[in-house]
């Protein structure tokens, strides 16, 4: 390597910009402990891959990439090109890490995830100039396994070190800073779990036409995961509130003109998804019924609907309830992490609390981060979610899908000139408007 070339790297990733280094205000072992380990994994080779990666620009994939590519289960063209996007995205993420706000730096969890995805990088740097035989593959899967369990709980660990952050700030909610950045790690996330799970179920899945390719339903019956999702939430709204409100839910495909099939919508996505957005909005909307009806001492729940329309160009699913609605003030936040209108309820950094869809321990509200999660997980295909509200009397709540699988592409951050500076200058900023507190 180039004398000159190192010192630049080193220059430009000094261990003084790593989270954590050298600080003097935390007086924890555990913290210097992590800052150590970070500073033996960055070594020079990898501070030089990792300037060289993080040039690279994500390859976004769309959904109709993974389903054609998924019917030829070619798993060595598979592995050439995850062998190289993954640590790509892996990169860039590394590299926002080390610009975050210092007071979120330097908590210890914060460090643990940079470790996290340092550790991930190197590995998947072995596989760099394979060519990729059996024996490579077999070696690559079972590295990206222990990848995925390794970031399986990113969410949870780095909202431990945003709800310390918010203690010893004493604030609401996150910055904006912090919030660009959370978008774009749990965005990252997404993708980097959805590549390996990909990878993973193709992996000695015979070939097929129709079904199931991957994580992917060619017929993903979206009332029929509707209906899953409803009694998944039922449960946890039954066992703290004792009863739960009912679901009416209807379906139209405006483009069938068969009244006998129009009312039945699918559409090629990814099931888990849809799944994790359907499960998200319908605890809000059972929380806020149930709390409202008792609030105003009504006899019997209203019931919740679910309204699912399929067009030329979109699925828009609307979702309403008659839980007394959000004020304007509020409805402004709720997509913020941190920010829930219900009792805040303890995290711990052993759970799964929007990493593991399924995740037993989930907790009906309180965490603040069901909205803003659902929201990326729905705009990572690009799609949407919206909120509609009349304070007093209900909330409704538009999910926008892609219809058409070719449009729906991956969203990904990228690192770059544009990013460093969001992430460095946010904070400082001089508003540029008269309303700074932002209430409405």
């Amino acid at each position: 390597m180039n004398v000159k070339r190192t010192l630049h790297i080193l220059s430009r990733l000094s261990l003084a910009q790593i989270p954590n280094a050298g600080s003097r205000n935390c007086s924890s072992g555990v913290f210097y402990e992590s800052t150590k380990i970070t500073n033996n994994l960055l070594d020079v080779n990898t501070l030089y891959m990792l300037d060289r990666y993080s040039k690279y620009r994500p390859s976004p994939i769309s959904i109709k990439h993974l389903l054609d590519h998924g019917k030829e289960a070619d798993i060595t063209d598979s592995f050439i090109f995850l062998k190289r996007e993954i640590p790509t995205r892996l990169a860039s993420m590394i590299m926002e890490l080390k610009l975050l706000p210092e007071d979120l730096r330097k908590q210890r969890e914060c460090g643990i995830i940079l470790n996290d995805y340092i550790t991930s990088f190197r590995e998947l740097l072995e596989y760099e100039h394979e060519s990729g035989n059996d024996k490579c593959i077999d070696r690559f899967s079972k590295s990206l396994s222990t990848i995925r369990r390794r970031h399986l709980d990113t969410v949870p660990i780095m909202a431990q070190a945003v709800l310390k952050l918010n203690q010893i700030n004493k604030t609401e909610g996150v910055s904006e800073t912090i919030q660009y950045f959370l978008d774009r790690l749990y965005t990252n996330r997404i993708s980097i779990h959805m590549l390996i799970s990909h990878y993973d179920t193709l992996r000695g899945q015979t070939k097929t036409l129709i079904g199931m390719v991957g994580t992917i339903d060619q017929h993903t019956d979206i009332p029929e995961i509707a209906d899953a999702a409803y009694r998944n939430a039922s449960v946890l709204c039954e066992s703290e509130y004792f009863e739960s409100p009912k679901l009416v839910c209807t379906a139209l495909d405006t483009t069938d003109e068969n009244p006998e099939t129009s009312k039945t919508v699918s559409a090629t996505y990814v099931p888990s998804h849809l799944h994790h957005i359907f499960f998200e909005i319908f605890k809000n909307s059972m929380r806020a019924t149930c709390e409202f009806a008792e609030k105003q001492q009504i006899a019997e729940l209203p019931y919740i609907r679910c309204r699912i329309f399929k067009t030329k160009d979109d699925i828009t699913i609307k979702i309403s309830d008659r839980g007394g609605g959000i004020n304007r003030k509020t409805r402004g936040k709720i997509f913020n992490y941190m920010y829930s209108t219900a009792p805040s309820q303890v995290t711990s950094s052993g759970g799964s609390y929007g990493a593991g869809l399924g995740a037993e321990n989930l907790p009906m509200h309180g965490l603040g981060y069901g909205l803003p999660l659902s929201r990326l997980y729905a705009r990572y295909f690009k799609g949407d979610i919206k909120i509609a509200s009349v304070h007093g009397f209900g909330t409704d709540t538009y999910v926008y899908l892609q219809r058409l699988s070719y449009m729906a592409q991956e969203n990904l951050p990228i690192y770059n000139a544009v990013s460093s500076a969001k992430l460095k200058s946010i904070a400082t900023q001089v508003p540029d408007w008269t309303d700074t507190e932002k209430e409405y």
